[in-house]
């Protein structure tokens, strides 16, 4: 008998953004992943004869719970808080370990806290406007390295994973990422960088983390999203 290795991908490291901020301490049932239906359209006539006949209606992408430990002044469970508050539709975002994205826009319905096996969580119901997109990330940069600095694991094109400790004194990073193909448009954190060029990240406080996502969208493919946790101590 021949035994081949699982191509199973364990669920663990996604990060859920609302808008441009991390959703932190998701739980492992709160990831939000639309469902998506279709109506039922009844079409039966008299030439129908013994069944009944349906074509496929318009599709919805249901509801879905966010569902996260309870962290006081986290930027991204503020964001739902307000977004319940204001009725907005806001973009999220999933990001998979392997840097695949799931986007969706929704309205944010209830966002209440909870206590679950005697930790305090926050629970959040989504329902989903228009269609979800999902984006297989392709590797797309050749080389990205944070000056003088370094990133563990090293850097290999198709990890989308990374993470960076800082000394207290450092105040700002820049990020420099080499495009794999001519005319990808790369950004870093939102701001437009050139292949070979310098992203500079300003830094929390001392004893805070800062999130980094270096966004690589090739002409007609997907977008690849490298993303770097740094440290500071």
């Amino acid at each position: 008998m021949v035994y081949t290795t699982s191509q199973a991908t364990v669920a663990r490291g996604i990060t859920v953004k609302i808008g441009n901020d991390v959703i932190t301490e998701i739980t492992d049932d709160g990831v939000p992943i639309p469902q998506t239906e279709v109506d039922d359209i009844e079409v039966t006539n008299q030439d129908s004869g013994d069944w009944k006949e349906y074509k496929a209606g318009r599709k919805d992408g249901g509801e879905c719970e966010i569902k996260a430990n309870a962290v006081d002044g986290d930027a991204g469970q503020s964001a739902l808080a307000a977004a319940a508050t204001s009725g907005a539709t806001v973009l999220f975002t999933v990001t998979f370990p392997s840097g695949s994205v799931l986007t969706f826009y929704g309205t944010v319905k209830t966002y209440d806290h909870v206590v679950e096996d005697q930790i305090l969580r926050i629970s959040s119901k989504v329902k989903v406007s228009g269609a979800p997109t999902f984006s297989t990330a392709t590797s797309a940069l050749t080389g990205m390295a944070i000056t003088a600095q370094s990133m563990s694991p090293s850097f290999a094109p198709a990890k989308f994973k990374y993470i960076c400790s800082v000394v207290t004194g450092t105040a700002a990073v820049v990020v420099v990422p080499t495009q794999a193909a001519v005319g990808s448009a790369i950004t870093v954190n939102g701001v437009s960088v050139a292949s070979g060029g310098n992203g500079s990240v300003n830094l929390g406080s001392a004893g805070t983390i800062t999130e980094i996502d270096v966004v690589v969208k090739e002409l007609s493919k997907a977008a690849s999203i490298y993303h770097i946790t740094v440290f500071r101590a």
